[in-house]
C-alpha cells in the first residue's frame, strides 16, 4: 500500500475516526489492530519477519532483569535481528521476500534492546504496546526511525480528545507532503527515467543534469513522505521527531548528515560511532570510525550502496582538511558533491553509476542537452510548474519558522483557504498515471 494511494488516505481517515471514538484505554489497541491489518496486506511472509523481531527483542528485554547471562542474551538477540537484515540487504538468499520497512523496524528494536540492556529505561511489560512501537504503520513504511523512550509516552497515551488545531496542523503537513511528492518529485522522475533508460546516449551533460535534478527529487520525495507520516501522527497527537533540517544549505558533508535523514544519522552516531570511540581517540582511529559508520550506512540501504557510503565517509574526512570562508561556495560545493554521489541511487548498479560519473569528465555534450531538454519527457509548461514549485519549496524551507508562526496567527477561514489551495495544487498539477509511478516513495525500498 502506497503512502499516496487512495487506499492509504482512506486508512488514515478511518484510523483517525476510530481512534477518537474508541474508549480511552482502547486507543493504542485500535492503532495496533489497524497496523497489523495494514502490514498483513503486504503478505503473511512479511508479517513473519516483523513478528520475529518483535518477539525476540521483547523476550530479551524481560530476560535482562536479574539475569547473569545478560550479555549473552544481548549478543544472541542482536545476531538474530541484525543477521536477518544483513542477509536480506546482501541478497545472500535469492528470491527472498524482502519485507517492507525491515530496515526501519530492525533499527528500532535494536535501539530498544541496547537501551534496556544499559538500563536506560525499564523493559516494556505490555507486549501489545511493544508491538505497537514496532508496527505503528505510518512510520513503518518510510521512517523516521524512532527510539522507544522518545515515542512511547505519546504513542501509548490514552487521555486524548480530538483537537481541531492539531488536526489542522497535521492535515496541512500532509497536504504539503503530497505537494512535494506529486508536483515536484514525480515530475522530475519523468526526466530521470528518460535519461536512465538510455545510458549510452544520455551521458556526460545528461548525467550531471540527472544528478542535480535527482537531489531535488529525492529530497521532495523522501521529506514529502515524512511530512505525511508526521502530519498524520499530529492528527492523532502523536509527536514524531523531524527527519530533515534544510540539508542542502549545509557547509560540508558532515553538516549535511546532521541535517539529512536525521533519525538514521543519530542512530549510527549513538549505537555505532560513539561505542567505537567517536572522536575521543586518535585522528587515525576517528577516521576509521567514520568510514565504518558510512560503510554500514551503505549496507543499510543495500549492497549496491556500499561504495556510496564509502565515498561519503572519505569526503567527510577530506572536508576536515579543507576550509573555505565563503559560505556560498561551501554550500554549492557540498550540494554538487552530494548530487554527484546520488549517482548510486539513480543508476541500477554501482558499475553503471561509476561509468556515468566518469562520463561527466569525458563527454562534454552540453549543446545536445540544451537542444534536447524538451525531449526528456517534460514540455515547457511542466518545466515552468516544476521551477515555481521548487522555488516555493526553497522559500518555505528557508523561512519555515517565520511562516509557521504567521500561520498560527491567521483566522480559521484563512487557514482553511490555505489548506484548500495546497490540496488543489497537488490535485491539479500533480503527476499521475503510467510512467509517473506515483505509487511508491523512493525510500520505501530501503
Amino acid at each position: 500500500m502506497s503512502l499516496v494511494s487512495g487506499a492509504f488516505i482512506g486508512v488514515m481517515i478511518i484510523t483517525a475516526i476510530l481512534y477518537y471514538l474508541a474508549p480511552k484505554k482502547w486507543k493504542p489497541y485500535v492503532l495496533l489492530v489497524i497496523s497489523v491489518i495494514v502490514y498483513s496486506s503486504l503478505g503473511v511472509k512479511s508479517l513473519i519477519y516483523i513478528v520475529i523481531s518483535t518477539i525476540t527483542t521483547y523476550i530479551a528485554g524481560l530476560l535482562f532483569e536479574k539475569n547473569k547471562h545478560k550479555k549473552l542474551i544481548l549478543i544472541v538477540t542482536l545476531v538474530i535481528n541484525i543477521g536477518i537484515l544483513v542477509v536480506i540487504k546482501s541478497e545472500l538468499i535469492k528470491n527472498i521476500i524482502v519485507p517492507l520497512g525491515v530496515s526501519y523496524y530492525t533499527f528500532q528494536v535494536v535501539s530498544y534492546l541496547i537501551d534496556v540492556y544499559k538500563n536506560k529505561y525499564k523493559p516494556e511489560k505490555n507486549i501489545a504496546k511493544y508491538f505497537l512501537y514496532t508496527m505503528y504503520f505510518p512510520y513503518l513504511f518510510i521512517g523516521p526511525i524512532n527510539r522507544y523512550d522518545d515515542i512511547s509516552k505519546t504513542l501509548f497515551e490514552t487521555d486524548k480528545k480530538f483537537n481541531p488545531q492539531c488536526a489542522y496542523n497535521g492535515a496541512l503537513r500532509i497536504a504539503w507532503g503530497f505537494f512535494k511528492k506529486l508536483i515536484i518529485a514525480n515530475r522530475i522522475n519523468v526526466v530521470i527515467s528518460t535519461i536512465t533508460q538510455n545510458p549510452s546516449e544520455y551521458n556526460g551533460a545528461f548525467a550531471i543534469f540527472a544528478m542535480l535534478l535527482y537531489s531535488i527529487q529525492l529530497y521532495a520525495d523522501f521529506s514529502g513522505g515524512i511530512d505525511i507520516v508526521i502530519g498524520f501522527s499530529k492528527v492523532l497527537q502523536i509527536n514524531l521527531k523531524e527527519n530533515f533540517n534544510n540539508p542542502y544549505v549545509s557547509q560540508n558533508i558532515q553538516e549535511f548528515w546532521r541535517r539529512w535523514h536525521i533519525s538514521l544519522t543519530s542512530w549510527f552516531r549513538d549505537y555505532v560511532y560513539i561505542p567505537l570511540g567517536g572522536n575521543r581517540c586518535s585522528k587515525l582511529r576517528n577516521y576509521f570510525n567514520t568510514i565504518v559508520v558510512f560503510l554500514l550506512s551503505g549496507i543499510w540501504h543495500g549492497v549496491n550502496y556500499i561504495l556510496w557510503g564509502l565515498f561519503h565517509g572519505i569526503c567527510l574526512i577530506i572536508g576536515k582538511f579543507i576550509k573555505v570562508k565563503n559560505k556560498y561556495v561551501n554550500t554549492i560545493v557540498t550540494f554538487l558533491v552530494v548530487s554527484f554521489l546520488w549517482s548510486f541511487f539513480i543508476w541500477p548498479n554501482a558499475m553503471q553509476a561509476l561509468q556515468m560519473m566518469g562520463s561527466v569528465f569525458t563527454t562534454f555534450n552540453y549543446p545536445e542537452l540544451f537542444s534536447n531538454i524538451l525531449n526528456l519527457g517534460l514540455n515547457l509548461a511542466n518545466y515552468i510548474v516544476l521551477i515555481i514549485a521548487v522555488i516555493l519549496l526553497i522559500i518555505y524551507d528557508l523561512k519555515k519558522e517565520k511562516i509557521n508562526t504567521k500561520l498560527k496567527s491567521l483566522s480559521t477561514d484563512t487557514k482553511i483557504a490555505i489548506f484548500a489551495i495546497i490540496v488543489w495544487l497537488a490535485l491539479v498539477f500533480g503527476m499521475y498515471g503510467i510512467g509517473f509511478n506515483a505509487s511508491d516513495f523512493i525510500y520505501n525500498k530501503f
